[in-house]
């Protein structure tokens, strides 16, 4: 049974071979019979016959093919780019970011180099940089709570400035590591000040949002808008000179006949990152409004 299985096989491998050495030759011949045939001669006009009719066909399956090609490209290339997209999205966000960054470290750096200004320009002064913490979100109350207190040499009643040394406001509560700012636009908030350029004495008032109003003693006073707003240093807690604001309306008498002066407070008092305590020299008394409470 095995050998006539093998005989079968080996039978079937010499005509394979038989035919595999025919289609050779067959192939020599024609290729020698070609090359050396001249260019009309049998395989040569066979050849161009053929060309005849495959071009054709070549031409309208080449027109009914291009679409689905172009299409097949588009796909690929629109794959590509939404790749592309992706990587530019997420390299323009990582540029971004590295933007903000160094964005806030300027603003940082320009910060600390205004309070270093603020530093020289005041020798006789002495100076505790904090961090604000929070804000009272309360409209009723113009407040901000700093990362420092008794702990830190704070108590009530400093002064308390902006990074460009503009008065914000002053501490009317302190614990052993935190205290509150009163804003000088609190309602509360009362404040010796004077007129820069002849020395009119007067009170500084907070009107919560519609920002501050100064109340000359003098109500005959010289004074104009753009005037320069400081403090005087009466009432015993702000020292004298510290810049407040410029005027900016002076409307006419109110009913208890004041003048309605209106400043624009230098300080950036929605936008405070950090503030300038005035460690010393300390404060003399309490607010008069406010030792009125105690």
């Amino acid at each position: 049974m095995n050998r006539g299985r093998t005989i079968m096989i080996e039978r079937q491998n010499r005509r394979q071979r038989a035919l595999v050495i025919t289609l050779v030759v067959i192939c020599v011949l024609l290729v020698t019979v070609y090359s050396r045939e001249s260019k009309d001669g049998l395989f040569h006009r066979l050849q161009r016959l053929s060309l005849d009719i495959i071009s054709p066909l070549q031409k309208g399956m080449s027109k009914v093919l291009s679409p689905v090609k172009d299409g097949i490209g588009f796909v690929v290339d629109l794959g590509k780019a939404r790749g592309e997209r992706d990587r530019l999205r997420e390299e323009f966000r990582d540029m971004q970011g590295r933007v903000d960054e160094l964005e806030a470290l300027r603003l940082e750096n320009e910060e600390l180099k205004s309070m270093i200004a603020v530093k020289e320009n005041n020798p006789g002064f002495e100076f505790l940089v904090v961090d604000v913490i929070g804000a009272n979100p309360d409209i009723w109350e113009q407040t901000i709570q700093i990362g420092a207190g008794y702990s830190d040499g704070l108590r009530e009643y400093m002064a308390v400035l902006s990074e460009d040394g503009s008065l914000a406001g002053r501490i009317i509560l302190c614990t052993s590591e935190a205290s509150v700012v009163q804003l000088i636009t609190d309602e509360k908030s009362s404040v010796g000040a004077k007129l820069q350029t002849n020395g009119e004495l007067g009170v500084l008032r907070g009107e919560g949002r519609n920002g501050v109003r100064l109340e000359l003693l003098n109500q005959d006073a010289e004074v104009k808008t753009g005037d320069l707003v400081v403090t005087s240093g009466l009432g015993g807690t702000c020292p004298a000179g510290l810049p407040v604001g410029n005027i900016t309306e002076i409307s006419e008498r109110r009913a208890d006949l004041s003048v309605g002066i209106v400043i624009e407070p230098r300080a950036r008092l929605t936008r405070l990152n950090r503030v300038m305590v005035v460690v010393s020299p300390p404060p003399r008394t309490a607010p008069i409004e406010a030792a009125g409470r105690r």
